[in-house]
């Protein structure tokens, strides 16, 4: 979007209103709030939750008001200062420190874009009508959305903010926005109307919403009104004004051929026709090299083929070498105002067009094939530069280099054809993957920690099942079975990460789970007890490793061991140790297998103060190692429609951004995407990015080409002319 004046100073304005709007919001939400008769929840829960929010907001309101104020002068200010510092706001809050976005973040973005969407309905009107203003601010013809800062997303983002300032609470959060949101939806209709007001009174001209004009007293014919979508160049070729105005040919020249696109042998040049298209092709080519066009400019000046045009007309009497010359001409005049393109883009598109040319001149098909090489490589140019509209970004650069040079080559050559093309659009393409190996190759780091991340969720998910099953039968302390089933998990995919899964410290925390099985079902006898004394000296020095690997805190570790210890001395028939009775025959501890003893009784020896000496237990080293894992992957349907149609774009933080896959780990539950900001990928989560797809906030680009755009524009200018 441009910045003007004139825009600066309303949006200034209108921030500066923004604190008695939201003091009136937060006004209108204590109201709601408050419970009647007529509004109060139906459940008990409800009504206590609800007086929780009010409550919360009655506390904080200023707090509430001035997060509101701060962010969404953040948020306006960046979009009215252009997509670059937009998308780089957007990527500090969202990239910093490579937040993973997991599902509860993507909940947030949907509960956010649900607000904004209300917002919009609200204010339909008034927010089209500040759209009609703002774009005349910016000194734009016709409307259009994007000249308006004040969206509802940036209202609807920093009312997410304040939420969440003054509540930790989710369920409270949500229900207070909820409430929120539909108070300030309000305001905003009413203060968007008084913009406009204010606007009008200034003596702004609004913009007009661009409409179809045919000519007065006609109006087109069903069968001739032009249907967006795919339309082949053929359609077109024989709508050129061309053929009827074909003239004698010049001295030289053979007759005209009537026949069609199919007869038609090749091109028919003169001299005369050759040096117009040298004439333009030293114009293209001093134009991009003397006077490259700004970052910012609208469109190409001049506009070169089209001014030669009947230049080139007059030099043929062909119809089908006219009604090329013609059509070629309102392409790339269509192409090179294209608003989805640069102006920098458009400036290599404009290198191509005497090439172009010459190639369709000798080459019927590429009038027949809208999938020929020519298009294609336009086509990929133009899609390779949405993903990285940001000017300044490297990725933008590095790509208008190489295009820029590429297509020199291909404009320098004297006869270019299509096998030219097909090696250029190679080229293009092994740029993009080496562009793309780049990105992963920068983000290197945040991979390897997103699959360290996969390898113990993997591993841990396993395990807990593995334990859960394994002690599931036994009668055991709820707060035990918790352990082994969650906390022990942790412990075995630490010791696999740190010292590898064949390592002896995996091996004994493996086994412990074996041997604690084992200790809490043995049946009561003489014998069993003497194998649980040999065996728990072992067993608790490993419990306690274990816990310590994981950082389990010394309250909860020692809750645990008293509740194994009250297990095991009920297997041993203790009450508890202080009551264990005194053993009735002798003992020699170099045999324990040859102690006599009757149930109830045990060895002094075996008692438990000296089972565990705490001052042997081994360090812990702190190496890495990877292991090979394996787990369900996505279902195929969403790896088929979403990830293999990269690049994408899904909708977060009130806005349409482009993606493009970087990595996914083995397991799939982790993705890595590349931004529209360099530097800042996204990971996230399997599960998140499932929900995206449910809510149909993740897509493809749209699949109109470059070329199909300019054809949609050519044909409808073709039927308001009939």
């Amino acid at each position: 979007m441009s910045v003007t004046t004139m825009m600066l100073s309303f949006v200034e304005d209108e921030l500066s209103r923004t604190l008695p709007l939201i003091d009136r919001t937060v006004a209108a939400t204590v109201s709601q709030l408050q419970l009647n008769p007529r509004s109060e929840p139906a459940s008990r829960s409800e009504r206590q939750l609800q007086a929780e929010a009010l409550e919360t907001l009655q506390r904080s309101p200023r707090l509430f008001a001035q997060v509101f104020v701060d962010a969404l002068r953040a948020l306006v200010m960046a979009d009215a200062s252009g997509p670059a510092q937009q998308a780089s706001v957007g990527g500090a809050q969202e990239g910093a420190g490579f937040q993973l976005l997991d599902e509860g973040r993507v909940e947030t973005e949907i509960e956010i874009s649900r607000a904004a969407q209300a917002i919009d309905l609200t204010a339909e009107w008034e927010l089209r009508e500040l759209q009609t203003f703002t774009s005349a601010l910016i000194g734009q013809t016709h409307v259009s959305a994007s000249s308006n800062p004040l969206r509802p997303s940036a209202y609807a983002q920093a009312l997410w903010d304040a939420t969440c300032a003054v509540t930790p609470a989710a369920v409270q959060r949500r229900l207070l926005f909820r409430a929120a949101t539909g108070c300030l939806s309000k305001q905003l209709k009413m203060a968007w109307a008084g913009a406009c007001t204010r606007l009008e009174s200034q003596g702004i001209e609004p913009s007009m919403y661009r409409t179809v004009v045919h000519a007065p007293g006609r109006v087109a014919a069903p069968s001739a009104v032009w249907k967006t979508g795919h339309q082949g160049l053929g359609q077109l070729l024989g709508r050129m004004p061309a053929a009827r105005s074909a003239h004698v040919a010049p001295a030289g020249q053979q007759a005209p051929v009537t026949a069609g696109a199919a007869a038609h042998p090749g091109p028919r040049f003169s001299q005369s026709f050759e040096d117009v298209l040298q004439r333009l092709e030293a114009l293209l080519s001093g134009h991009v090299e003397q006077a490259p066009p700004a970052a910012g400019s609208a469109r190409l000046d001049p506009q070169p083929l089209p001014e030669f045009t009947q230049s080139l007309l007059a030099q043929t009497s062909d119809v089908i070498d006219r009604q090329i010359v013609e059509l070629l001409s309102r392409l790339f005049d269509s192409v090179l105002c294209d608003e989805q393109l640069s102006a920098a883009v458009r400036a290599v598109m404009a290198r191509l067009q005497v090439s172009a040319l010459r190639v369709a001149l000798g080459d019927p098909d590429m009038l027949d094939n809208d999938n020929h090489p020519v298009w294609s490589l336009m086509n990929r140019i133009a899609q390779a530069a949405q993903l990285w509209p940001q000017n300044a970004d490297p990725r933008a650069a590095g790509l208008l280099a190489f295009s820029d040079s590429l297509v020199s080559e291909i404009a320098a050559t004297e006869q270019p054809t299509a096998a030219i093309y097909e090696r250029g659009l190679a080229r293009l393409e092994e740029h993009l993957a080496a562009q793309l190996q780049a990105q992963r190759e920068a983000a290197q780091g945040v991979i390897d920690a997103l699959a360290l991340t996969d390898r113990r969720e993997v591993l841990q998910m396993e395990l807990s099942a593995q334990f859960s099953d394994q002690f599931r039968s036994i009668r055991v302390a709820p707060r035990v079975l918790v352990f082994m089933t969650e906390d022990w998990p942790r412990v075995v995919t630490e010791s696999i990460l740190r010292f590898g899964i064949d390592s002896e410290h995996t091996a004994a925390y493996l086994q412990t789970a074996d041997d604690l099985g084992v200790s809490l079902t043995l049946r009561i006898n003489p014998q069993n007890r003497l194998q649980l004394f040999s065996l728990l000296p072992s067993l608790l020095k490993r419990l306690r490793a274990g816990m310590d690997l994981i950082g389990l805190p010394e309250v909860e570790q020692q809750a645990v061991l008293d509740d194994l210890m009250a297990a095991h001395t009920g297997l041993l028939g203790f009450a508890s140790r202080s009551r264990a009775p005194a053993p009735t025959a002798d003992v020699s501890p170099s045999s324990p297998g040859e102690a006599t003893s009757t149930p109830g009784q045990v060895p002094d020896a075996a008692l438990p103060e000296p089972l565990i000496d705490w001052n042997s237990m081994d360090t812990v080293p702190a190496d890495l190692l990877s292991i090979a894992d394996s787990a369900d992957t996505m279902p195929a349907e969403l790896t088929e429609t979403i990830i293999t149609a990269a690049p994408c774009q899904w909708f977060l933080r009130g806005r349409w951004q482009a993606v493009q896959l970087l990595w996914r780990s083995e397991s799939a539950r982790l993705f890595l995407f590349a931004s529209e900001t360099a530097g800042c990928p996204h990971p996230i989560t399997g599960e998140a990015l499932m929900h995206l797809g449910r809510e149909g906030l993740i897509k493809p680009l749209p699949d109109t080409s470059l070329l199909q755009r300019a054809v949609d524009r050519v044909g409808r200018k073709l039927v308001d002319l009939q």
